[in-house]
């Protein structure tokens, strides 16, 4: 007789203020969105005329400065990484929610937090945080972190 194990269910049915979240980039090719056109607008006024020119998505090495761990990501996301993110004004109290918390994955290499991590950096409210990233809408792709 085969032992059959339970298959993982990948459905988290009800996010709490402990539950990660992330930038889900295969979100935007789902929905048909072009993820290029969006993040330029996050470019810091040099490297939007930089970029203007060059192709975004070709790929760079991006050494994490913790761990020394070297990964391929697109251009692009690289230049927000590492400069344009750093930037005094990259986030500020007029920027929305929505945004800010895009900002902060692509600022933290989409390393995933809780929303009690968001609000905190936000000096926003973490119920409010999660009560919008948590609804049935999926805004910029940033969804619930779920480990395969």
């Amino acid at each position: 007789m085969t032992e059959v194990k339970p298959q993982r269910s990948k459905i988290l049915l009800r996010p709490t203020l402990d539950t990660k979240f992330h930038i889900e980039y295969g979100w935007w090719d789902r929905e048909n969105r072009d993820l290029e056109i969006y993040l330029r607008g996050h470019l810091c006024a040099k490297h939007q005329e930089t970029f203007a020119e060059l192709d975004a998505n070709a790929l760079v090495n991006n050494v994490d400065p913790e761990t020394g761990e070297v990964t391929r990501v697109p251009g692009i996301q690289n230049v927000l990484i590492t400069h344009c993110a750093q930037q005094p004004g990259y986030i500020t109290r007029q920027t929305t929610m929505v945004n800010a918390v895009f900002k902060i994955f692509l600022a933290n290499g989409n390393v995933p937090l809780t929303t009690r991590e968001i609000g905190e950096r936000l000096g926003r409210n973490p119920n409010l945080v999660l009560r919008t990233f948590s609804s049935p809408r999926v805004y910029k792709g940033i969804r619930p972190y779920l480990k395969d």
